[in-house]
C-alpha cells in the first residue's frame, strides 16, 4: 500500500531561489539584452564564470560521457538541461525515453546522473535509436531576492506517495514543478525520471510529480524503486513565456493515443536557444503532471502497453507531442516556450522532461 505523508515546509534553501525565478514563468534565470533573431550553434564545452554549454556531441548507444563543467560549487546551487537529437529530420530534438525506457526487453533513451561540483554523466541506453548526440547545460544559480517559490530541500522518501505543500496559494497553471532526485549510487539524477517499468521481472522504478494544485503537488516514488533515495522538489511562479498553447489555443490540447500534434509557435529562434516546457494533464487521476515523462511500456497490468508523452522535431517556429499507444495519464497537453540569448540563464525548474 502506498505511504501518505504530507509536508509544510518554509523554504528550506530560499538563497537558491532568486533571479531565476524572475522572467520565466516559474523559473529561475536572468535577463540579457535581446538576442538575434537567428542565432549560432552553441560551441562545444562553452564556458563562462557561471554557465557552461557542451554543445551537441556524438554518443555511442551503451556508453556514458562524462563532461567536466568545471564550474566549481556546490551541485545544489546548479541547474542542469539535458536534450537528445536524431538524425533524422522527423525526429530531430527531442527528449525521447527521457530517463530511460524498457521497450520489450530494448533499454532505449538517456539519462544524466553524478552531478558534481566540477562534472555530469550523460548514459545513453544499449539498445537506443533516437540520441545520436546530445546536448548538456550546467549554470550556477545566481544570488538574488527570491519572488514567490518554494523549495523543499533535499528529503527522504519510501516508495509511495508524498504531499508537498508549497502554500503559494497561486493557480495550478500559472506554477512551474522542478523534481529533482538523489541517491548514494547515482548522486544527484535523472534515472527514470517519470518512471521506468522493466519488463523482465516487472519492476517500477523511479518518481514522478503530479496533482499540482494552488497550493500542493504530489510525487510517487514507484514500488521497486532503489535510485530515489531523496527528492527535491521547487514550485515558483515567474513571468509569462514567449509561447503559451494554453493561451494561443485556448485551452490544453487534447491528443488521441498513438497520435502526434504540432504545436506551431512562430517564434523564429534558433532551438538551440529555445527553452520548451511540456506537461500533461489527467482530468480524472494525475491532475498536471509529468507521470511517465518521456514515456513508458508496461507489459502486464489491465491496460499493457506504451503510456505517457515525449516530445520532439523542435525546429525555430514548432515542436512535436507525441502521446503513447495506450496512455492514460496524458490526454491533454500544454507547451511552453522561451527564447533565450546565450546570457541568459536557464530556470532550475524546468530541467526536467
Amino acid at each position: 500500500m502506498n505511504n501518505h505523508r504530507t509536508f509544510v515546509r518554509v523554504p528550506a534553501l530560499v538563497a537558491a531561489i532568486v533571479v531565476a525565478l524572475l522572467l520565466l514563468a516559474g523559473t529561475y534565470t536572468v535577463i540579457a539584452s535581446p538576442a538575434p533573431a537567428v542565432m549560432p550553434d552553441l560551441p562545444g564545452d562553452s564556458t563562462n564564470a557561471t554557465s557552461w554549454s557542451s554543445g551537441w556531441q556524438p554518443i555511442a548507444a551503451g556508453t556514458t560521457r562524462v563532461f567536466n563543467h568545471n564550474l566549481g560549487v556546490d551541485p545544489d546551487n546548479y541547474a542542469v538541461e539535458v536534450w537528445f537529437q536524431e538524425t533524422d529530420p522527423n525526429v530531430g530534438i527531442n527528449r525521447i525515453a527521457y530517463g530511460g525506457v524498457d521497450a520489450n526487453g530494448n533499454m532505449i533513451g538517456a539519462y544524466w546522473d553524478h552531478l558534481t561540483s566540477n562534472t555530469i554523466s550523460v548514459h545513453r541506453n544499449v539498445q537506443d535509436t533516437a540520441v545520436d548526440s546530445v546536448l548538456a547545460r550546467v549554470w550556477i544559480v545566481p544570488p538574488a531576492v527570491p519572488p514567490t517559490g518554494y523549495d523543499s530541500g533535499w528529503t527522504t522518501i519510501s516508495t509511495g506517495i508524498y504531499t508537498f505543500t508549497h502554500g503559494l496559494n497561486i493557480t495550478a497553471t500559472d506554477l512551474t514543478v522542478g523534481l529533482w532526485f538523489s541517491s548514494t549510487a547515482r548522486g544527484i539524477h535523472h534515472f527514470a525520471y517519470g518512471g521506468l517499468s522493466v519488463n523482465g521481472p516487472q519492476l517500477n522504478l523511479g518518481a514522478h510529480w503530479h496533482n499540482l494544485t494552488d497550493n500542493t503537488v504530489q510525487v510517487t516514488r514507484l514500488a521497486d524503486d532503489t535510485d530515489v533515495e531523496q527528492v527535491r522538489v521547487i514550485v515558483v511562479q515567474g513571468d509569462a513565456p514567449d509561447y503559451d498553447s494554453l493561451v494561443d489555443l485556448g485551452d490544453w490540447q487534447f491528443i488521441a493515443p498513438n497520435h502526434s500534434f504540432t504545436f506551431t509557435h512562430n517564434l523564429g529562434w534558433n532551438p538551440n536557444m529555445l527553452l520548451v516546457r511540456g506537461e500533461c494533464y489527467d482530468p480524472v487521476t494525475a491532475g498536471i503532471n509529468q507521470v511517465w515523462a518521456g514515456g513508458n511500456v508496461q507489459l502486464w497490468g489491465p491496460n499493457p502497453g506504451g503510456k505517457g508523452a515525449h516530445i520532439y522535431g523542435l525546429t525555430a517556429d514548432s515542436v512535436t507531442a507525441r502521446r503513447w499507444a495506450v496512455d492514460d495519464v496524458c490526454p491533454e497537453m500544454r507547451i511552453r516556450i522561451w527564447r533565450r540569448s546565450v546570457q541568459i540563464y536557464l530556470p532550475l525548474t524546468l530541467r526536467n522532461y
